[in-house]
């Protein structure tokens, strides 16, 4: 395109896949940079979802749960409690406010998002918390439920598709962060890959930290097969592509 430039050295992109990756996505003075094309793609919202309980108020201060935060992989064979899972949720990607924005109403999280843009979708893989049948489900942070996705016991599965990871087939929940990147990219153009990383790092922060502060533990896992985890999911890949998982569960020392 017209004004189009490449920034850096064009040839470090034969040395290193990784490096070449992130020229694609810097910007530089005097590049032609696209304008917003159409309106601005529209938040999911479930048509039927399970409510949680209302979130209650954290039991410690931050900087002791900053203190705290550790990332735990054993965990004891116990159930979570529906207030747990309303927390976690809540507090890592519930809507704390609203602002108006490209002519409309936006939903505010819990944590920030580029453009108020909103492109994180927080699932869970629910295997043991009282009173919830096995299953994955997506949450509809709108009305604080979680909505059915597909039911049964999947942790094996989990753990196969995270390159085999024990702790993800033995946590009680699996939280798994994906982002819808169009919504992004709509705004920011090519710097919005980086920005929906940014949002996805934000809400799995917040998971570790609410974790620890219902004395829960939690760990991140980076390593998964993503196309076999955007089926279990049901999203395409193309579209909406998962970032991080999150295990959480009672530390198996606390037990």
């Amino acid at each position: 395109m017209g004004g189009e430039k490449f920034c850096g050295d064009p040839t470090d992109i034969y040395r290193d896949p990784g490096l070449a990756c992130d020229r694609l996505f810097r910007h530089c003075r005097g590049e032609y940079w696209p304008s917003r094309r159409g309106g601005m793609p529209p938040l999911r919202r479930s048509r039927s979802s399970i409510p949680l309980p209302s979130p209650r108020d954290l039991p410690v201060g931050l900087g002791g749960v900053v203190r705290r935060r550790r990332s735990v992989r054993d965990y004891a064979p116990v159930p979570l409690e529906p207030e747990d899972l309303s927390d976690l949720l809540y507090y890592s990607a519930g809507i704390t406010g609203w602002a108006v924005g490209y002519g409309v109403e936006l939903p505010l999280r819990a944590t920030p998002s580029a453009g108020a843009l909103q492109p994180v979708e927080v699932y869970v893989y629910v295997g043991n918390v009282r009173g919830f049948e096995k299953g994955i489900y997506r949450y509809d942070y709108f009305s604080h439920g979680i909505e059915a996705i597909r039911g049964g016991d999947h942790g094996a599965t989990l753990a196969d598709i995270a390159l085999g990871q024990d702790h993800v087939g033995s946590a009680p929940a699996v939280f798994m962060i994906s982002v819808v990147y169009r919504r992004t990219f709509w705004k920011y153009w090519k710097r919005a890959y980086r920005y929906v990383l940014l949002d996805a790092g934000a809400v799995m922060e917040n998971l570790y930290l609410v974790a620890t502060g219902l004395g829960l533990g939690a760990c991140a896992v980076g390593s998964f097969y993503d196309e076999e985890l955007c089926e279990v999911l049901g999203v395409d890949c193309a579209d909406e592509f998962p970032v991080v998982m999150v295990t959480v569960g009672r530390p198996l020392e606390q037990a």
